[in-house]
């Protein structure tokens, strides 16, 4: 079946079997449960399934049912749901979960977030676009370094594992991807029951970058300033310094020291 590649659900198909095998032996899936977001035309669903315990794939394109019911038909330890995974329940399954997927560009961010608030996924091989890999895993200072950066460090390892050039697509996308390899971690950086106060810190602290921590700060939580310059101050900190300076530890101290000034 010739299936035409829709712009709106964001399709460009892996065909590269060398590669598609790397990233399956990489992500370290055998005899795993695995979770792909997207199998599309079947390419990386093959290696998944042919080297995990069993693979739940979710596809939004049910066009794309003809060719993925050969795969079914073909894997016995293959499930295709015709779902949107943004809206997936994925509480429903009792045992540990590994991610290997290649992500739509536009949604990245969503299925990232999803990936990282769901206990039970424990380990994502995503490829996304290579700007996006670059802003997730740079450092304090860098011009990538933002929210998501820490947000991400904070929840798990997170390493590249390899880049994938543009012509390694079909159709071929106006950038270049990378397959970044996320590890969740097992044990929290920071008490449970103030995690969210850490994130909403995170997140503030970057809404408008070229803002000091104190002016984005005092906008977000209606703190005095000169307050707020005393708590950077008492804590080491330069008090017009800009978030993008603190690293993920930083804003942990910070967290922890917050309702104690």
């Amino acid at each position: 079946m010739n299936h035409q590649a829709k712009k709106r659900y964001g399709q460009n198909f892996l065909r590269d079997k060398n590669l598609l095998m790397k990233i399956v032996r990489e992500s370290n899936i055998s005899d795993k449960h695995v979770i792909e977001v997207g199998p599309g035309q079947g390419a990386l669903t093959t290696f998944l399934a042919s080297s995990a315990k069993d693979v739940i794939a979710y596809e939004i394109d049910e066009s794309l049912k003809p060719i993925l019911d050969e795969f079914e038909d073909k894997f016995d330890n293959l499930t295709v749901l015709y779902q949107d995974f943004l809206k997936a329940d994925l509480s429903i399954y009792k045992m540990d979960l590994h991610v290997v997927a290649n992500v739509p560009y536009y949604i990245t961010t969503p299925i990232l977030f999803k990936l990282l608030e769901t206990k039970n996924i424990k380990t994502a091989s995503l490829t996304i676009q290579k700007e996006v890999c670059d802003r997730l895993l740079a450092t304090p200072k860098s011009k990538q370094y933002n929210a998501l950066s820490i947000i991400l460090q904070y929840h798990a390892e997170a390493h590249k594992m390899m880049d994938v050039k543009r012509q390694m697509f079909y159709p071929i996308p106006n950038v270049d991807s990378a397959v970044i390899r996320i590890v969740k971690r097992q044990t929290p950086l920071i008490e449970i029951e103030r995690e969210q106060l850490f994130l909403s810190l995170v997140k503030e602290a970057f809404r408008q970058k070229r803002k000091t921590l104190v002016n984005n700060w005092y906008e977000a939580f209606n703190k005095p300033k000169i307050e707020l310059e005393a708590f950077l101050t008492n804590h080491g900190f330069n008090p017009n310094v800009r978030a993008e300076a603190l690293t993920k530890e930083d804003f942990i101290l910070l967290t922890k020291e917050w309702e104690n000034d």
